[in-house]
């Protein structure tokens, strides 16, 4: 396991399918509460029956508010803030035509860039058409359903920015800036803290970093902008040089509070904690591993060491390993 005296030792997880609560449950009971987990972030999506805007649910097997309460409970029994995870500017899509998640599927005239062809990845909302008010609801919604403190918005890989005839004129720290402070406004009226990705927040040149990792376009000056209440998520998935996490230096001078977000690579988790552990300026609050193959997978190989046909084995057997090397 492993140990530090950071206050949070939390894991991003894909929402389960309403048949996976009872697995829910136990992967809760053996593995998250026997290892110190007090976090749960839960990518929620939009796989929620809204009632405001129902339109907008995934079809993909839609949580009810009864499940979101029984999810609930399971956490709190066992000393785990749940915080839900909903996409709130990229990550609007997939790679395949009929890709758009919930909100752009019901409403493609929100979508920045309707006028690409269909077959593109992480398709982005526009922040600044008047109809993106609508997932101020859903969030408000989906909190309420969890009963959650805090939301965690997204905002990461946002590749279409400052695209439409709406905002080509605006800087694109400017609108990534002011549609971040606006979701935290909202979450703070409230009483919700938010956590959002931080790679937006990073530049290229700066860090070295690729345009998954860092800005391409122009958004890291945000970092000056943002809301310093803002909890921001430093993720990095690959065994890199100790210098290649120096993001955990630059939201230090930014004032930023964080948490270290490693994925599926033992060697990177141990050199990344590692590196913000030492470079922790009282501005790391913890972890928050993440794991980017649907939860049932996950859960079912943790547990019953049963490795289904949807999670493929070179994301699922180093991502075990790592999950035991912090959970157990």
């Amino acid at each position: 396991m492993f140990e530090s005296t950071w206050k949070t030792r939390g894991l991003c997880l894909l929402a389960p399918k309403p048949d996976e609560l009872e697995l829910f449950e136990e992967f809760v009971e053996k593995i998250l509460a026997p290892g110190g987990c007090n976090l749960l972030v839960l990518l929620t999506r939009y796989r929620y029956q809204f009632r405001s805007h129902p339109e907008c649910a995934s079809p993909d097997g839609p949580l009810n508010e009864a499940q979101a309460k029984r999810i609930l409970d399971i956490c709190r029994r066992h000393g785990i803030r749940l915080v839900p995870k909903m996409n709130l500017l990229g990550h609007q899509s997939g790679k395949t035509p009929d890709s758009r998640d919930g909100l752009l599927r019901a409403h493609p005239e929100l979508d920045e860039t309707p006028h690409l062809d269909d077959v593109y990845y992480c398709r982005s909302l526009c922040p600044k058409h008047p109809g993106s008010a609508i997932v101020f609801d859903l969030m408000d919604e989906m909190a309420g359903a969890f009963e959650a403190d805090g939301f965690h918005i997204g905002l990461d890989e946002v590749f279409d920015i400052g695209k439409c005839p709406r905002c080509k004129d605006t800087p694109t720290y400017r609108i990534f800036t002011d549609w971040a402070n606006a979701l935290a406004d909202r979450n703070r009226a409230a009483g919700r803290q938010t956590l959002m990705w931080g790679d937006r927040l990073l530049g290229g040149l700066e860090t070295g970093l690729g345009f998954w990792e860092a800005s391409g376009n122009f958004t890291e000056s945000a970092i000056d902008l943002i809301d310093r209440d803002i909890l921001v998520c430093d993720w990095h998935y690959e065994d890199k040089r100790a210098g290649g996490y120096a993001s955990v230096d630059i939201f230090a001078r930014a004032g930023l509070r964080m948490l270290a977000c490693p994925w599926k690579s033992k060697a990177n988790a141990e050199k990344f904690l590692r590196y913000a552990k030492e470079r922790d300026q009282g501005h790391v609050e913890g972890f928050l591993a993440t794991t980017w193959i649907p939860s049932g997978g996950v859960m079912r190989y943790m547990l019953h060491d049963y490795l289904p046909n949807t999670a493929s084995p070179e994301h699922a057997v180093p991502l075990r390993e790592t999950l035991e090397w912090l959970f157990r």
